[in-house]
C-alpha cells in the first residue's frame, strides 16, 4: 500500500481532474464554452485550481477560527495569529500541482510569452485575496459562532455518539464561492484576459486581481483590529494544534 503522503496526492489529483470535468459539464448545461476553445478553458480552470490549492495549504486554519472561538467560550479571545494561520495543510500542494498540469497543457497549445512570466504573481495575488476574504467572513463567525458554527453528531444504535469537529458555515460558503469560480468568469471574460494569444494575464486582468486583493486585505486587516498578532493565546494555539 502506498505511503499516506503518497495517497494523498493521488487522492488530490484525482479530485482536481473530477473537478474539471464538473466545471466542464456545468460550463456546457448553461450554454457552452462561447469563444473560449476547450484547451483554454483548461488553462484558465488549471490557473484557478492551482491559486485555490496555494490558498488551501493555510486556508483551513482560517476557516476554523469561528469554530476555536466556539470551542473557547468566553475563555479566550480568537486572535489572527500566525501561529495559529501558518500551520500548513500540504495536502493542498496536491491540487495546487494538478492546477499547474492543466496550466502547462493549456501553455503547449497556445505556446509563451512575455506575459505568462506574469502567471505565477496572477496565482499569488488570487490566492492572497481567498485567504483575506477568508479571514474577513471568519471574523464574522468569530463575533457570533451561535448562527456560523455547527457540529454534526452520529448516533449509531449500541454504540456511543460520535461528535464530529465543528464546521464554519462562513468557511464552507468561501470553499464553494472558489470552487464555481470559473463559471460565471467564462461567461463574463473573453479568452483574450489570458491568452495573448499565448498563455499569460492581460495588464487589465493583472491589475483588477492586484486590486481586489489589495481591497480585501485591507477589509481583513480592519475586521481584525485589535487582533492581530503573532502568537496566539494558549488554548487557541493547543486548540489549532490539535486540529492541524
Amino acid at each position: 500500500m502506498a505511503p499516506r503522503p503518497v495517497r494523498g496526492l493521488i487522492l488530490g489529483f484525482a479530485l482536481s481532474f473530477l473537478n474539471l470535468a464538473g466545471a466542464f459539464l456545468a460550463v456546457l448545461a448553461l450554454g457552452g464554452l462561447g469563444a473560449w476553445a476547450g484547451w483554454q478553458f483548461i488553462g484558465f480552470f488549471g490557473m484557478l485550481e492551482a491559486a485555490g490549492g496555494l490558498a488551501f495549504v493555510f486556508g483551513p486554519n482560517v476557516w476554523r477560527l469561528p469554530v476555536a472561538e466556539a470551542n473557547t467560550g468566553n475563555r479566550t479571545a480568537i486572535r489572527f495569529a500566525a501561529t495559529t494561520v501558518f500551520i500548513p495543510h500540504w495536502a493542498a500542494a496536491a491540487k495546487c500541482i494538478a492546477g499547474l498540469v492543466m496550466a502547462g497543457f493549456a501553455a503547449a497549445r497556445s505556446g509563451v510569452g512575455p506575459a505568462t512570466v506574469a502567471l505565477p504573481l496572477l496565482v499569488l495575488l488570487i490566492a492572497v485575496a481567498i485567504l483575506a476574504a477568508s479571514a474577513a467572513v471568519a471574523r464574522l463567525g468569530v463575533a457570533r459562532p451561535d448562527l456560523d458554527v455547527f457540529h454534526i453528531v452520529l448516533e449509531r444504535p449500541g454504540r456511543p455518539s460520535l461528535r464530529l469537529p465543528g464546521i464554519s458555515i462562513g468557511g464552507m460558503l468561501i470553499q464553494l464561492v472558489i470552487n464555481v469560480g470559473a463559471f460565471p468568469l467564462v461567461k463574463v471574460l473573453g479568452p483574450g484576459v489570458f491568452y495573448r494569444p499565448e498563455i499569460g494575464p492581460s495588464p487589465g486582468l493583472l491589475f483588477t486581481t492586484l486590486l481586489t486583493a489589495l481591497a480585501l486585505t485591507v477589509v481583513a486587516l480592519l475586521a481584525w483590529k485589535g487582533r492581530v498578532g503573532w502568537r496566539a493565546p494558549p488554548e487557541q494555539q493547543r486548540e489549532a494544534e490539535r486540529a492541524a
